[in-house]
């Protein structure tokens, strides 16, 4: 009887595939069910994203193990030290965590002891240990794009590491291996080595959702003999994944990252005949749960709002102001001037001050002392105005003493303009954006045009004064601090009415010197509320969906499903992946810890309610 057993059993397994699916930690593969049919427990499989990490950093886990079951979901014990250097584990799936590391520890080797820890749980996990370093200094080999490339990089053939010294190395296939989930097929077919620089060539393909991938160099020496051992150089591969529903299709909306790792979505305009507390105009809110994949309810905001902005305080509250809509009650729409706040801890929207000015379209600053400026819009809806009036909230632990500040007028008054705080020079600098002046009482009386000056907010002495230099004519644009201090533009229209077209050349602005440059021209032309920039890597910036606005046979405009990437090391535009839908005035969730986001709703025709994820998660 025991023969005929181990006869089906060998049987069994040869029959087999290793793996099932793309993912090779499948807790379904036969590895695993072999282990079950014999009454043994599965094997818990881990991979980790580095073995050495910096002061703040971050390493991922990978596992076939669901440990979000758990009540004190995936320990990680380090054994051997006194100080725990791990300041949080966040799971951004079930079987994928982000391990972070506290700021204050710089230096040290640690052991995880795994398996005496999940033994205690009848687990059985490989590895059974885990060691990994922090280190204040570079790694010795990297990316040269850092950290994360978009997927469409490992489909072109080659990736370039870098080294920080001259290293000696011999460059066998034997040498190099690659592990993680983003792998799939993909193998490198050839090393190219020169003093400071690996050229890794592939073949193959990686997994379409992108994922973790880990290069693993064996016997890389610098001239002096010193060997670094088996360096591991971590890669997060970005890719579009179709995400989950929303519960309510919307667009106009807004989205944030808290601080806890939470994704909010908010506000918005719902699909034609949907009406929530009575209007189409929303006060809902979703969370997105990236372990359960799914939108959860979460608190409605005190107004229904649309076109409205968001920020981030410094203690981690939410500041929402202004937007089309009204009180949730009250039946009638129209520019808002009132503000709220959400405090993540005890999870509801409080009121706000007032604003001076009902605005629409604007945007907001967090400046260095926590105070937040408040620049431009549109008020009333139609006929549109735009606003000149510049304010300040001042913002207090209790909403209730919250203040506001009228600092002045723009010397042109705007809205749909793209805004960022120089720290360096201490001005917030506002770049374009669109004026409109009414001419009459019907709706459609008023005058838009687009405009070239830059505006500048002191953060010190509270003034508005006015760049010398112009840029090309914009609104709806994007604007993006570099890591010199600089300020990249770009993207935009030029007019809102048949003589549209798109701003396809970038500028470099300078707040030190206050002058402006031409840069590269993007591939499409593309503009806010319809595009979506979100930064990864690096240095890098994909810039994806939107319409790009065309003058063919009179006025006409496309969807873009194209993606491009710019990237400040490169210094160019670049044709990346594509997303999944050409969508327009939807909104976006930057994932501030990982790089990426999720692009929520919008429209193509009607109202959507689907989203997608470009992250490597």
């Amino acid at each position: 009887m025991e023969k005929i057993k181990f006869i089906f059993f060998f049987s069994f397994l040869i029959s087999c595939q290793l793996t099932s699916g793309q993912n090779a930690f499948d807790p379904n593969s036969p590895a695993n069910l072999s282990l079950f049919l014999l009454g043994g427990e599965p094997v818990v499989n881990m991979e980790f994203s580095t073995n050495r990490v910096q002061p703040g950093g971050t390493i991922y886990i990978s596992t076939n193990h669901d440990f979000t079951a758990k009540a004190d979901g995936l320990r990680l014990p380090i054994s051997g030290v006194g100080v725990n250097p791990i300041s949080q584990v966040i799971p951004r799936s079930r079987y994928l965590y982000e391990v972070r590391m506290k700021p204050a520890i710089t230096t040290g080797k640690f052991s995880v002891n795994l398996k005496d820890y999940y033994l205690n749980e009848s687990l059985i996990v490989n590895p059974a240990n885990f060691e990994f370093e922090i280190d204040s200094q570079p790694p010795v080999l990297e990316l040269r794009t850092g950290n994360g490339i978009d997927i469409s990089e490992l489909q072109s053939g080659f990736l370039d590491i870098v080294s920080n010294e001259e290293i000696v190395w011999e460059g066998k296939l034997s040498q190099v291996s690659l592990s993680g989930t983003a792998k799939n097929t993909l193998v490198v077919s050839d090393v190219i080595v020169s003093e400071r620089n690996i050229r890794l060539l592939f073949a193959g393909d990686p997994n379409s959702n992108g994922g973790l991938l880990t290069i693993s160099f064996i016997g890389v020496n610098d001239k002096a003999a010193n060997s670094q051992g088996t360096v591991m150089v971590p890669i997060n591969v970005f890719a579009f994944k179709s995400g989950p529903n929303l519960n309510v299709a919307r667009r106009s909306c807004v989205g944030i990252e808290l601080d806890d790792g939470r994704r909010l979505v908010l506000g918005g305009r719902a699909k034609k005949d949907v009406l929530i507390n009575g209007n189409g105009t929303l006060s809902h809110a979703e969370f997105y749960n990236s372990v359960a994949k799914q939108f959860v309810p979460a608190p409605d905001m005190v107004y229904r709002r649309q076109e409205f902005d968001i920020v981030k305080l410094q203690d981690g509250r939410l500041f929402v102001s202004g937007g089309f809509g009204g009180k949730v009650g009250d039946p009638s729409n129209g520019s808002l001037s009132s503000t709220e706040i959400y405090d993540p801890i005890s999870n509801v929207w409080i009121e706000g001050p007032s604003l001076t000015t009902p605005r629409q379209l604007h945007k907001m600053t967090v400046l260095p002392n926590g105070d937040v400026l408040v620049v431009g819009g549109l008020s009333p809806f139609k006929p549109f105005q735009s606003v000149a009036m510049v304010e300040l909230v001042h913002i207090t632990n209790n909403p209730a003493t919250m203040t506001v500040e009228a600092i002045g007028n723009l010397s042109d008054s705007r809205g749909k303009q793209a805004q960022v705080l120089s720290h360096a020079s201490g001005k917030v600098v506002i770049f374009g954006g669109e004026r409109s002046d009414v001419t009459g009482p019907m709706p459609n009386d008023f005058n838009a045009y687009a405009l070239d000056s830059i505006a500048l907010y002191d953060i010190n002495s509270k003034t508005l004064t006015n760049s010398s230099v112009k840029l090309y004519k914009r609104f709806n644009h994007f604007a993006h601090g570099l890591t010199n201090g600089e300020i990249l533009v770009l993207g935009g229209i030029n007019s809102r009415f048949d003589t549209s077209q798109p701003v396809l050349r970038a500028q470099i602005y300078n707040p030190f010197t206050d002058t402006i440059r031409d840069h590269k021209n993007l591939l499409f032309g593309r503009e806010w509320g319809s595009s979506f920039v979100f930064p990864y890597g690096k240095d890098q910036l994909i810039i994806a969906g939107g319409l790009e606005y065309r003058t063919v046979n009179g006025s006409t405009f496309d969807s873009i499903h194209d993606t491009e990437s710019w990237s400040e090391s490169i210094n160019r535009f670049y044709m990346t992946s594509r997303s999944l839908n050409a969508r327009w005035e939807g909104c976006e969730i930057r994932y501030s810890s990982a790089g990426g986001g999720m692009i929520l709703g919008g429209r193509i025709g009607d109202i959507l309610g689907n989203t997608e994820e470009y992250s490597f998660e």
